[in-house]
């Protein structure tokens, strides 16, 4: 791969995913809070922290994929692992946008959706391996 092709690849990650990075930081605050609510019984904390946990993991698998793409002669999940981690992103992703509520303010959440594709589209032989 030329490395012009490398560059734009990282910029579109970091064009696509940086609003949820940051989301995802902020989402730190709400882990220790999420946890001392489902202790206190109540159970709508739940959803907030397997948003995050969701989230992490997506952004996990999300970097193994664009690792591959950059380097396609190596693999750095299993490929069961990988899918599973896939799919939590997208459900972190579609959970946080039915909890703010879907508006046409949240509609930037589209963009690393279709980035994730995007991605899941050029590492197909890395994500759809021994399928």
């Amino acid at each position: 791969m030329r490395p012009i092709y490398k560059f734009l690849i990282i910029v579109e990650a970091i064009i696509g995913f940086g609003p949820l990075v940051i989301l995802l930081g902020l989402g730190l605050i709400t882990i220790p809070i999420s946890i001392m609510g489902i202790l206190d019984g109540y159970y709508g904390a739940l959803v907030m922290l397997l948003i995050e946990v969701g989230g992490f993991l997506g952004m996990f698998a999300l970097i193994s994929v664009l690792m591959h793409i950059l380097e396609p002669s190596r693999y750095f999940l299993s490929f069961a692992k990988l899918r599973l981690f896939i799919i939590c992103g997208f459900c972190s992703i579609l959970g946080f946008a039915f909890m703010s509520g879907i508006n046409i303010k949240f509609i930037w959440l589209l963009i690393p959706i279709a980035v994730a594709v995007h991605f899941i589209y050029l590492g197909r032989k890395y994500v759809f391996a021994a399928s």
